[in-house]
């Protein structure tokens, strides 16, 4: 018997029916206490004559409201309508077109589909980790307002209706609210989204709502439904034996989504993807990429900035603050298929490290995996993961080890310090071997005659792997534009060496080098980290996205166009701009993912650690920024794919300002007058150190031209410079500039002769002292020595210090911690005449990256604040997916 308009339930005076769905019959009505509009959900009688059953579905509806998110319809509560009506659920009643219809009208573009998955994930994952579980998770079960909030509802209802149903039979009768929804179109729409373990009626968890999310997020992108067919049967057996249809997405599906797509839709529960956790991750990634902004679609080309950033300012000052990001934490392997994969078959399985630094790489017969993990008393260790094994395990004798490379055999482990040291090590560890000063920061190789190729500040060197002198293969031609040769790979079965021609003015160029006579040639545009697949394919990397293009040895030319392959590649570190992977000989590929989650934020702490975080933020790929004088702006440069520019952010309203537009820009700092911003810029190709006003009011001047300059700090009244370049031997060494009042330069020098790496140089406030960051002792330490000298230093932090910043006032100088992948703050009391500081005390630990800064009161503390965690991803037998996704032509 239905209920007539103006009919009481409660408090609630129905105003009209809706429709009817599987649980019985829906209307819309008036709550006169709290004078808003409800959906009330009238029960069957024959529900409520089974007091047993009223009990279960009363504890689950409990259970149900205790649900509290933006993007889940709440329920408010039971009530009984009276004689002749079975009980009654009052629900939110959410205005707007349900998920189906906005399906039926074609495929979604990707601006307007991926912040709807990612609310959906949002719901799922909050109520997941509640322990509760859909279990009819479909497009009519999703609403999507007019301003764009979306609501997932009916949450757990199918279980509430009939406690039977874990085992997935019981959805059979679906609990839809939908005015739309008839009993048949209830059964073949449910039925279209069961998870292959809800079709056999076999018992389901959170893993059934991921995979009806999967089928979901299929037909929002392809405009086609995954699973149809004439009635019920047929289309649960297609649900257990058939794929959908891959060909149905659009060419511009970025390859991440798709992974995520075929993630989701594993048919083995125990092989499908988790956590809903890692979805709304990656689609809020997608969303907001490296600049801010939604990806419409996945490019076929992306145009690459200039690389001007040197090797040490892209590597040394991250790797030496990635000490004090990370703190110790334990790892867990999740394993989508621990066995060998067969062969044809790609699959993925993804390592979690909270203390990861990246920097992986992989042997020759994809049986090894080495990567770099933070802590240990340099700061730096690696850990050595057997294919075949789950878990990674440390390699003795590699403290302070930060770039690495295997013998083609496998056998050996050649990698480079901090310390500029190149040293090898078997992989079960024990005493390494020292065999050269020098550095892999930018790329080695080993070859089948048993040497080591590097690449230097001058060219390639080749190094004997069992040591000794090493020889010059290539000169940087300066004269030509070029900056730097990097990335070498030797080629297999050829007297040749593949390697990255990075030039001032032009995209990084693939070029060859033949080992007999000593000449090159350039093959191809390149980008970062570039290297040869013996699927035959020149791989590079342009922001977080790997580039194939299918190439042929023999005729060192282009098969076919280049194409993106994986996206939501992780960088080496903050605004290091070089994504991390490794492929293996036998089709392994591996690569770092997500070393920040999507971007990192500000926030204030005070002395204690307290936090107050700033906001209306959004994550954001920042670089190292620097706080303004006053306290109320911060500069940074923000990454994006087509290089990185320098922003102002109004830390009170959280507004942001754009100054530089294209070109790689990174490292503001401020004049003391607070009015300007000098940073290291290359535009147009004119690399040098850039002048702008903070406040957007004029263009960059160039005030500098050099290369791989980083400004660090300016003497009162803004009348030095101090910077940092790299030295003949590739340390960076403290350069100060003096400046001409009219405008000009004087020549810069170098503040003091030393062998080791000098870097974060700070004035002190009176302009009398210079504080810095030095490896001289083996580890990083922070020290102050008379400006703009002579005279005698003093050591400040002990056990480790990096980047170092004074008081306003110059009576404290605070440090960050290095030691052990600890993340300390500390300060030291300083008394600047006669000077002499006090033993450093710590204040407080806390994740930081390399943005950071000290409030004018030097009571609180702008902390770039980092999402902790990093993954390992491994796909084997990835040539196959390669060559689908950037096939050569025939």
């Amino acid at each position: 018997m239905s209920l007539p308009s103006g009919a009481r339930v409660g408090p609630y005076q129905v105003v009209g029916k809706l429709g009817e769905g599987g649980m019985g019959e829906v209307y819309k009505a008036r709550d006169s206490k709290l004078d808003r509009d409800v959906a009330i959900k009238v029960l069957p009688e024959s529900f409520a004559l089974d007091a047993d059953r009223v009990a279960r579905f009363t504890r689950e509806a409990k259970t149900l409201a205790s649900l509290n998110h933006p993007n889940i319809a709440a329920i408010y509560g039971l009530e009984s309508p009276g004689a002749g009506h079975g009980t009654a659920l009052v629900m939110e009643l959410v205005a707007g077109d349900d998920l189906s219809l906005l399906i039926a009208r074609g495929a979604m573009p990707l601006g307007d589909a991926l912040p709807i998955a990612k609310q959906i994930a949002d719901a799922l994952e909050a109520a997941h980790e509640q322990g509760i579980v859909h279990r009819d998770l479909k497009p009519a079960n999703i609403k999507v307002r007019a301003d764009g909030a979306v609501k997932v509802l009916d949450f757990g209802l199918a279980k509430a209706f009939d406690p039977s149903s874990s085992s997935g039979s019981g959805l059979m009768n679906s609990p839809t609210l939908t005015a739309q929804a008839t009993q048949l179109g209830t059964i073949m729409g449910t039925a279209a989204y069961m998870s292959p373990e809800q079709a056999k009626g076999r018992t389901v968890d959170k893993r059934t709502d991921i995979w009806a999310f999967g089928v979901v997020l299929y037909e929002m992108l392809s405009g086609h439904r995954g699973y149809q067919a004439e009635d019920v049967s047929d289309t649960l057996a297609a649900v257990l034996t058939r794929e959908v249809d891959w060909t149905k997405l659009p060419a511009a599906t970025p390859p991440r989504l798709a992974a995520l797509l075929r993630d989701c839709l594993v048919r083995d529960p125990k092989q499908r993807l988790r956590d809903m956790g890692e979805a709304r991750r990656i689609l809020d990634q997608l969303i907001t990429g490296n600049s801010g902004s939604i990806l419409a679609a996945a490019p076929a080309t992306v145009a690459a900035a200039p690389r001007s950033a040197p090797v040490w300012q892209r590597v040394l000052p991250w790797a030496i603050a990635a000490i004090a990001i990370v703190v110790a934490a334990g790892a867990t392997w999740r394993s989508l298929n621990a066995s060998p994969a067969p062969a044809g078959l790609v699959t993925r399985a993804r390592l979690t490290y909270k203390e990861l630094a990246g920097l992986v790489e992989v042997s020759r017969d994809g049986t090894k995996v080495v990567y770099t993990r933070a802590g240990g008393p340099q700061g730096f260790h690696l850990d050595l993961r057997h294919t075949d094994q789950f878990d990674g395990l440390p390699v003795t004798g590699t403290d302070g080890a930060i770039i690495t490379v295997f013998s083609p055999a496998g056998d050996w482990i050649a990698f480079s310090t901090l310390d500029n040291k190149i040293r090898k090590i078997q992989p079960t560890g024990g005493q390494p071997i020292t065999l050269a000063d020098g550095s892999f920061f930018d790329g080695a190789t080993w070859g089948d005659d048993d040497t080591i190729v590097y690449s230097s500040p001058i060219g390639l060197m080749r190094l004997p792997a069992s040591g000794g002198a090493a020889e010059s293969l290539t000169k940087v031609n300066k004269e030509k534009g070029e900056t730097r040769h990097i990335r070498p790979q030797f080629l297999p079965g050829r007297a040749q060496l593949l390697f990255t021609l990075v030039s001032a003015s032009a995209a990084p160029q693939f070029a060859v080098l033949d080992l007999a006579n000593g000449s090159y040639q350039t093959v191809a545009r390149g980008g970062d980290n570039g290297r040869y697949s013996p699927s035959g394919h020149l791989l590079s990397t342009r922001g977080n996205t790997l580039f194939a293009l299918p190439f042929d040895l023999n005729r060192l030319k282009a098969t076919g166009p280049e194409a993106p392959v994986i996206e939501g590649i992780s960088t080496i570190g903050p605004n290091a701009g070089t994504a991390d992977y490794a492929v293996s000989a036998s089709g392994l590929l591996v690569y770092a993912e997500s070393m920040t989650q999507g971007g990192t934020t500000l926030t204030w702490l005070d002395r204690k650690g307290a936090e107050t975080p700033l906001t209306g933020q959004i994550p954001r790929a920042w670089g190292t920024g620097t706080l303004s004088p006053d306290g109320r702006r911060v500069a940074n440069s923000i990454t994006g794919d087509n290089g990185s520019d320098i922003w102002v952010v109004d830390l009170a309203r959280g507004t942001p300002t754009r100054l530089t537009f294209g070109g790689t820009n990174d490292n503001p700092i401020w004049t003391r007058d607070g009015r300007s911003l000098v940073y290291g810029g290359n535009k147009d190709g004119k690399p040098g150190i850039y002048k702008v006003p903070a406040d957007g009011s004029g263009p960059p001047q160039l005030i500098l031209a050099t290369v791989e300059a980083v400004p660090k700090s300016f003497t009162p009244e803004d009348k030095t410079l101090v910077f940092l370049q790299a030295g003949a031997d590739s340390r960076p060494k403290i350069m100060v500039l003096p400046l001409d009042p009219a405008g000009g330069t004087i020549a810069a020098h170098q503040f003091r002769e030393t062998a080791a790496a000098d870097v974060d140089a700070q004035v002190s406030p009176d302009g009398n002292w210079l504080a810095w960051v030095s490896s001289e002792s083996g580890r990083p330490e922070v020290y102050v020595q008379p400006f703009p000298g002579p005279g005698a230093k003093a050591q400040i932090s002990s056990g480790g210090g990096t980047r170092p910043r004074w008081s306003a006032n110059g009576r404290e100088l605070f440090f960050w911690s290095a030691a052990g992948g600890s993340a300390d703050l500390f300060t030291a009391a300083i008394q600047l005449s006669p000077f002499a500081a006090a033993p450093q005390q710590k204040l407080f630990s806390a994740f930081s990256g390399t943005t950071w800064g000290v409030a004018p009161d030097a009571q609180h503390f702008l902390v770039e604040t980092v999402q902790s965690g990093a993954v390992i991803v491994t796909v084997t037998n990835w040539f196959d997916e390669l060559r689908r996704r950037a096939p050569m032509k025939k």
